[in-house]
């Protein structure tokens, strides 16, 4: 019998050789001037293997996953569920929260709509079919796009129950807006935009004012308040933050996408190009935005991203002062260095996550509160053509100029494109359950192909090194290898007895670093990673070996549940200078040398 180490790192779009771990600088008495001497990457005896995954929508969608990203959030929150009561309560409240995120995604589209038909010639005496075309073009792009999703990719297994439930939605709402045309309707009391600017005060909105309702501007507002209720019912504080993000998001974005449309073709028309405003789509034959007002006053949806920001502003102080309250004082170590004390904080931080986003709430109370009133006081009391409105449209402009030179340079100019490449990474793991617009999952496809490099070394010893997401595959795939898909939230549920292709039990080892099983998906999926899971996976091994530092943001101890049964190492900082936190596992001496143990042929049980 053989031997052999398979190695899978962790979420990122990594090399194949990045499982070898990162070479170090050999350590000098003199410091040449120009140049650093490195030394090899340390490679064992044994026969070694990588195993290289990405998520394949990687470079496949381009942008588009960056806009998938909301959605993508939602189905995750769906998978939050509780391990106990109320799961039926949570799922139906959950898709009800994706529904309206349909509609919210579809609305903001026919506004979009009608700002570029506003310059599109021959449609000012053709009212009825500038409505047809701002109204069901965007909802029909919406419902085809979900359909195709779901027709053209089987292997995505998007139930279609749940495509068809989305997608007729969309057309419901184009049904609704071209039906009812909510924006021609006179307000009754509500301040409308064209009250704003100029010399009008904000609680003077008199005579002189258009008598139609904002209607998009109540829509944002109406929806905001119904994801309130619906994150509230959640009852569960990450995810009621997740779901409000995510309306926050959809309103911010496409506030953003239709003022850098006005922008683009108010462009194109002063170039002389096709647009051309005077023929355009009469501002009269709006269905659901107001027009644009006059007197260089202010539509209120500009305003609409500065608002969504300072939200999460907010919650991101509210946040910080809960965790820094909470947990700094736990790395009160004078001998240590800065570095060290910051990094050993955000492991307390992202470790305890879920309960610092519940002591954060309170103190979002706090902030918004604050923030309403003084809101309140300038609208109330103050012209907004003065300092109010000029810090607000200076505001929203840079945050509109901003996204729109994303778009165009794809991120390259930030750090923006890792950091949102590793939350879709993250939230990838999920199948499509939730919302048909979420972004791809890759965990069938990776489980599916590290469970056949598993097979074909069947007959071998095998130990399976697998870090960060890596170790959520690895364990998933250990721990689900005869749990059929639609009973893995059962916390009751034992394995079922059958033949396995993989190696057998005793031939197995499971070495996990960096893993943050027990830190976030044990705290924030509890359905799925539950005591029975813990224990499906390390009974399937003939040993676990658990390897973290206290520098790792995300790696913990394994749940108590299999103290027992899994060899847990706490990795020390060697170099307090080049702090390793999250990386080079690969090559620490503790793993390695257990790894060794068991493959060699002296080697006994585990530790």
């Amino acid at each position: 019998m053989s031997s052999i180490e398979i190695r899978v790192h962790g979420v990122g779009d990594h090399g194949p050789l990045s499982a070898l771990g990162s070479v170090g600088l050999e350590p000098s008495a003199q410091t040449v001037k120009g140049i650093e001497s490195y030394r090899k990457p340390e490679i064992p005896a044994h026969d070694l293997a990588l195993v290289n995954w990405s998520r394949t929508s990687r470079g496949v969608a381009g942008f588009f996953w960056y806009l998938a990203i909301p959605f993508t959030l939602l189905n995750v929150v769906g998978y939050m569920k509780p391990a106990g009561g109320r799961r039926a309560w949570y799922t139906s409240v959950t898709r009800t929260a994706g529904v309206l995120a349909t509609a919210v995604l579809t609305a903001w589209l026919i506004v979009i709509a009608e700002t570029v038909l506003e310059y599109v010639p021959c449609l000012a005496d053709e009212t009825l079919l500038a409505e047809a075309l701002s109204a069901w073009v965007p909802a029909a792009a919406v419902a085809v796009a979900i359909l195709c999703r779901t027709w053209l990719r089987p292997e995505r297994r998007i139930p279609p129950m749940l495509a068809y439930v989305h997608a007729a939605f969309a057309l419901l709402v184009a049904l609704v807006v071209f039906v009812c045309k909510p924006a021609r309707m006179e307000r009754t009391g509500w301040p409308n935009n064209s009250g704003y600017g100029g010399d009008v005060p904000g609680a003077a909105l008199g005579a002189g004012t258009d008598p139609r309702a904002d209607a998009m501007m109540i829509f944002v507002l109406g929806s905001t308040l119904v994801a309130v209720a619906l994150a509230t019912a959640l009852w569960n504080s990450a995810a009621a933050v997740v779901t409000m993000l995510v309306f926050l998001v959809l309103h911010a974005t496409g506030a953003i996408l239709r003022l850098g449309a006005g922008w683009l073709m108010a462009y194109l028309e002063h170039i002389g190009a096709v647009a051309d405003r005077t023929s355009g789509m009469a501002p009269s034959a709006h269905l659901l935005r107001a027009a644009d007002p006059e007197r260089n006053r202010v539509l209120l949806l500009d305003l609409v991203p500065i608002v969504a920001c300072a939200a999460v502003v907010g919650f991101t102080l509210a946040f910080a002062i809960a965790a820094v309250t909470s947990q700094w004082k736990e790395t009160r170590e004078p001998a240590r260095p800065l570095a060290y004390r910051l990094r050993r904080f955000a492991h307390l931080v992202i470790t305890a996550l879920a309960q610092v986003i519940r002591r954060a709430l309170l103190w979002a109370v706090a902030i918004y509160t604050v923030l309403a009133i003084g809101i309140g006081m300038v609208a109330l009391c103050t012209s907004w053509s003065g300092w109010p409105l000029t810090i607000a449209l200076v505001l929203t402009h840079t945050v509109v100029a901003g996204v729109l030179v994303f778009i165009v340079m794809r991120g390259k100019v930030s750090k923006a494109p890792m950091i949102l490449g590793t939350v879709a990474d993250v939230a990838g793991f999920w199948p499509v359950r939730y919302h048909p617009l979420a972004g791809s999952s890759y965990r069938d496809e990776v489980v599916g192909g590290l469970r056949e490099a598993l097979e074909r070394r069947r007959e071998d010893a095998v130990v399976l090194f697998a870090h960060s997401q890596g170790s959520v595959l690895g364990a998933w795939l250990l721990a689900n290898e005869k749990v059929p898909e639609n009973l893995q939230d059962d916390a009751t549920l034992v394995a079922v007895e059958g033949p396995s292709l993989l190696p057998p039990q005793e031939n197995l080892y499971l070495l996990t670093c960096g893993s943050p099983l027990k830190s976030l998906y044990r705290g924030f999926f509890p359905s799925y990673f539950h005591d029975r899971f813990f224990l499906r996976a390390s009974e399937r091994t003939a040993g676990w070996f658990n390897a973290w530092r206290e520098t790792d943001p995300i790696a913990t101890a394994m749940p108590d549940v299999v103290s027992g049964q899994v060899h847990d190492e706490k990795i020390a900082e060697v170099h307090p200078g080049r702090l390793r936190v999250h990386s080079d596992y690969w090559i620490e001496e503790a793993p390695t040398a257990w790894i060794q143990g068991q493959l060699t042929p002296s080697g006994g049980t585990t530790p």
